[in-house]
């Protein structure tokens, strides 16, 4: 599974070819004197954004530790988002990202073939419905007596050829409809129906396959979560990735199939067009073309400026959605403490700031259209003029020049739905070059080529002069030796912060050492496959991760067909099953996010009964009954003692009391392990331990 979504596997398999982001090739590459520049000029967009800090103050004030609390870091947050932006200007996402995303769609190719033949269909009634035109205004809408009863075929070219399938049809309608002149208008009216159809068959298709390149993206962000070691979550904010796996989807749908059919359509018709043109009148043609670029040059100039605008734009929504994140988790505390105030400024400004950047967003794309108008009128006005020349003249008449000005029209009206385009392009090639950075990001914890299965129960654990640190020459572990025989219960005690829980996250290898080895039974960890290792883990934190589902659902746990009594039993097992059969509807309750319908010892013991079904050899405690009342903690510590046989259990506790019985406790000091021994025994050494033991007893 994990080379499903690794970097350089799927992602080239699925349209996904992996590409260096810009910001890896320069990251860490500035030099001194730009140091210097990027110093000195980020001193001064401070001062800028103190000044308006005082103007903000005097137009909406409000404690001044609050003001200057949330300014400072309104400052911090700016100057160093800003040098950041100066340093690393490659960073900004490109065509390149949104190609990336576009290339998934090949895995639809049904949907496309029938979009492109829809839109050919499309092109050619377009320019037939175009050609029809001049019949109808040089014969059709002349008088009776001056209305010739054939059309006066031009020798050759497109027109020409038009003009003869038009003639032919006119002759089938006419034996139908009695006239040449109502011949001419049913003509027209199927040729609209037609178009019109096969219309509605490349847009469906166009957005058919663009919603599927979409969900496609969207598992592919999922995958690349799920693979991903703590460690990346631990450098990134919950709320700003799920703000990328929704707001940012958005702008992507918004292109690929809102839009995207559209201006495809139009690269299939333009060129159609272009060639019924110039085969009605070349020199006019070329006039036209000739005032192109200017309708252009608006497009190109507000590309640039309006991708760095939607980049802004949304990374200050994902500011706001932070903060409600934090908020929200914390509504206990912050009501407690009556920050309600502070926080509601800090909205305020992180709201003020997106404004203010899709304000600026909005400003671009306001201008865009009426420049294209301004421009598009002068290059009409020129087409007139030289027009009017030519039927003075007698070298067109009044019919080619309205088919020509249709032809025309019809190419002027893509130009501005590209234009459109470019203004939702923009901020969803920003929106991909965001998810892209997600699945392209290395996974640092990956199976070894060759790595083993994992079988059987001989799980003893064993740390060998191991080293780790979350950080560079921040050792949490240096030098740690420890050995968990199996179907022992070996307790780990120490101080916040000696690693206690940073030996539990390297058993299933949520992390990898630095330096030595993990030993599972016979194998290093990094020899193994990872479902295989973890398989055999069961693993009850102090805040057990439970979903908004039913109880059952809760304790499968996504395994398939468990039978109703294996669950029954596991609960049984974790003093769980009389509490679930008083909830309103048994097993079949739902107990909220978080379970936050359940009590703290309820939702332990449902965590305990989800490791216990898994029947795992190792079983992992940490901190499990640590918020627990004694009560609860009595009754989960009965269900430890119960099945510690024939299995390897590691316990993590502040509550001595709870390892009394361990068959080995382990006392953890600077990033080793100090002692070693049965509770008796360390009690009886006077050392960490004895010391901890008179600190409880005392308290």
């Amino acid at each position: 599974m994990l080379a499903h979504f690794s970097k350089n596997a799927t992602l080239n398999s699925n349209g996904l070819p992996p590409v260096r982001l810009k910001h890896q090739e320069h990251q860490g590459r500035q030099e001194p004197a730009k140091v210097f520049i990027c110093v000195f000029l980020a001193f001064r967009k401070a001062v800028g954004v103190v000044a308006r800090g005082a103007r903000v103050h005097a137009k909406y004030p409000f404690e001044n530790k609050v003001f200057f609390d949330v300014l400072g870091t309104s400052v911090v947050n700016r100057v160093g988002k800003w040098i950041d932006g100066k340093s690393q200007r490659a960073r900004l996402p490109s065509m390149r990202d949104f190609m990336r995303v576009l290339g998934l769609s090949r895995r639809h190719g049904a949907w496309i073939l029938l979009a492109v033949t829809s839109m050919v269909v499309v092109a050619a009634a377009t320019v037939f419905a175009f050609n029809l035109v001049r019949p109808i205004y040089d014969q059709v809408l002349r008088s009776p007596s001056a209305a010739g009863e054939t059309l006066d075929l031009p020798a050759s070219g497109v027109v020409g050829t038009l003009d003869v399938f038009a003639d032919r049809a006119v002759q089938v309608l006419h034996g139908w409809v009695g006239q040449n002149r109502a011949a001419f208008l049913v003509l027209a009216l199927l040729t609209i129906v037609v178009k019109n159809i096969f219309a509605f068959l490349a847009r469906f298709a166009s957005a058919r396959f663009g919603l599927a390149t979409i969900r496609d993206l969207r598992n592919f962000l999922f995958g690349a979560l799920l693979v991903q070691s703590p460690a990346y979550f631990h450098d990134r904010p919950i709320a700003s990735l799920v703000s990328r796996a929704t707001n940012d989807f958005q702008l992507l749908r918004e292109a690929l199939a809102e839009r995207l059919g559209d201006v495809a359509q139009d690269f299939v018709t333009v060129p159609v067009i272009l060639m019924y043109l110039v085969s009605l009148d070349v020199r006019l043609t070329l006039a036209t073309a000739l005032a192109a670029p200017l309708l252009f040059a608006p497009v190109a100039h507000f590309s640039r400026r309006l991708r760095a605008r939607a980049l802004q734009a949304q990374e200050r929504t994902d500011d706001i959605a932070v903060l409600i994140d934090e908020t929200v988790r914390g509504i206990r505390v912050v009501q407690t403490f009556g920050m309600g105030k502070f926080m509601a400024e800090r909205f305020r400004l992180a709201n003020q700031r997106q404004f203010l950047a899709g304000l600026s967003a909005r400003a671009i794309q306001a201008a865009n259209a009426p420049v294209m108008e301004v421009l598009g009128a002068f290059a009409a006005l020129a087409v007139i003029a030289y027009a009017a020349s030519q039927i003075t003249d007698g070298t067109m008449t009044l019919g080619d020049f309205s088919a020509f000005v249709l032809g025309a029209y019809a190419l002027y009206n893509p130009l501005k739905r590209l234009n459109k385009f470019n203004l939702v392009l923009q901020p969803a090639v920003v929106a991909a070059g965001r998810i892209l950075e997600i699945i392209d990001a290395p996974v640092t914890v990956c199976e070894r080529p060759g790595s083993l299965t994992l079988t059987g129960r001989n799980a003893g654990v064993r740390f060998e002069n191991v080293g780790f640190a979350y950080r560079r020459d921040q050792w949490i572990l240096r030098g740690f030796e420890l050995d968990l025989p199996q179907g022992s219960t070996v307790a780990l005690v120490g101080a916040s912060g000696a690693g206690k829980s940073t030996v539990v996250q390297l058993i299933p290898r949520f992390f990898d050492v630095q330096e030595g080895s993990v030993w599972v039974g016979d194998h290093d960890v990094r020899d193994l496959t990872l479902s295989s290792l973890r398989a055999r883990i069961g693993l009850v934190t102090q805040e057990p991760l439970l979903f908004d589902d039913t109880v059952r659902a809760n304790i499968v746990c996504g395994r398939e067909r468990i039978a109703a009594n294996v669950v029954e039993a596991a609960a049984t097992a974790a003093d769980a099953d009389e509490f679930i059969r008083d909830l309103p509807f048994g097993y079949e309750s739902v107990i909220g996010e978080g379970g936050v319908k359940l009590s703290g010892g309820q939702r332990q013991r449902l965590a305990i009964a989800r490791a216990l079904l898994q029947d795992p050899p190792i079983l992992i405690f940490d901190e499990a009954t640590s918020a627990l009342d004694p009560e609860s903690e009595t009754m989960i510590q009965r269900t430890l003692d119960r099945f510690s046989r024939d299995r390897t259990i590691l316990v993590i506790a502040h509550r001595l009391a709870t390892i009394r019985r361990s068959d080995l406790i382990a006392v953890l000091a600077d990033g080793r392990v100090a002692e070693m021994g049965n509770h008796d025994e360390l009690v009886a050494a006077g050392g960490l331990y004895g010391r901890m033991v008179e600190l409880q007893e005392l308290s």
